[in-house]
């Protein structure tokens, strides 16, 4: 039997049903970037972050007799700064009224599921917007340079470089160059801060080969270099949403959730349209705000 109810209320009860099924369509879509993200929550218009230089290695402590200048003092290098300004985005669906009527249940879901996974996609190519535009000179980070390039300055002082980007096809020999490129990475200062790639990022194009030389699954590779690969216990993650077919990427997990930032504003939601006028169409409109 159908539940009575009046036109300016109606929607009320399509509200939990949209809500379960929006919310269940955009959790289970999400980006493998995310979990490489230093996510947080925001309560300004924007955020900001500052790159600090390294103190260097701590020399012995040696007090003196008379107790003056016991500790050395030291002041870290002000690197890059990168401003972090949240945008929105929002999206509606509409529920006629029919439908909740002639119990099409089945559409609303639909209607809702849709809504809900057009969301949860929106995230998960911003997430992996970082690496899918790794190599463009049109989104830089705070030393204004490509996330991926041969040019990244080492701090403000001097001219120095440093490159963490490549060309190469994935092959062993060019997993085993990366990590080794890692290894030898320096500080602002010049002392030894190795990076230790732990994850092998692909796109779908070049998992089988990911999977092969990071497990060694082929077992005719009897290399030191094969062996060598397979040694360091590799992840192999694969990103459906990486835009080229033949880039790939190592991280290190641990840097990359200190300097790969995510600020969420608002969390998303979805409501009633409060413009709605409920002329036996209920609105209901999604929202999402952050950096």
């Amino acid at each position: 039997m159908t539940t009575p109810m009046i036109s300016n209320n109606w929607s009320r009860f399509v509200l939990p049903l949209v809500r379960k099924e929006w919310i269940e369509k955009r959790i289970a879509i999400v980006s493998p970037a995310e979990q490489f993200y230093g996510i947080e929550a925001s309560k300004a218009a924007a955020e900001y972050s500052q790159g600090v230089g390294s103190f260097g290695v701590i020399e012995e402590y040696n007090a003196s007799s008379d107790g003056d200048n016991a500790i050395a003092y030291d002041s870290f290098s002000a690197l890059y700064e990168k401003t972090f300004t949240h945008k929105e985005y929002a999206r509606g669906v509409s529920i006629e009224r029919k439908l909740w009527d002639d119990d099409q249940l089945g559409t609303i879901r639909r209607k809702a599921s849709g809504l809900g996974a057009a969301f949860g996609t929106t995230r998960a190519t911003h997430a992996s917007s970082v690496f899918n535009n790794a190599f463009s000179g049109s989104y830089v980070g705070g030393d204004s340079v490509s996330l991926c390039n041969a040019s990244h300055p080492t701090n403000v002082k001097n001219e120095a470089t440093y490159s963490n980007a490549g060309s190469t096809a994935l092959s062993e020999a060019a997993i085993t160059a990366t990590l080794l490129a890692g290894h030898a990475l320096e500080d602002d200062r010049g002392n030894p801060m190795p990076s230790i790639y732990d994850v092998l990022y692909v796109p779908i194009a070049l998992q089988a080969k990911a999977y092969e030389f990071a497990k060694e699954l082929a077992p005719a590779q009897t290399t030191a270099q094969s062996q060598f690969v397979s040694s360091r216990g590799l992840s192999v993650v694969v990103d459906p949403y990486l835009t080229d077919a033949k880039n790939w990427f190592m991280l290190d997990s641990v840097q990359a959730k200190m300097h790969l930032l995510w600020f969420n504003r608002v969390m998303p939601e979805i409501n009633t349209d409060p413009a709605s006028d409920f002329n036996l169409m209920a609105r209901f409109a999604g929202y999402m705000r952050y950096s």
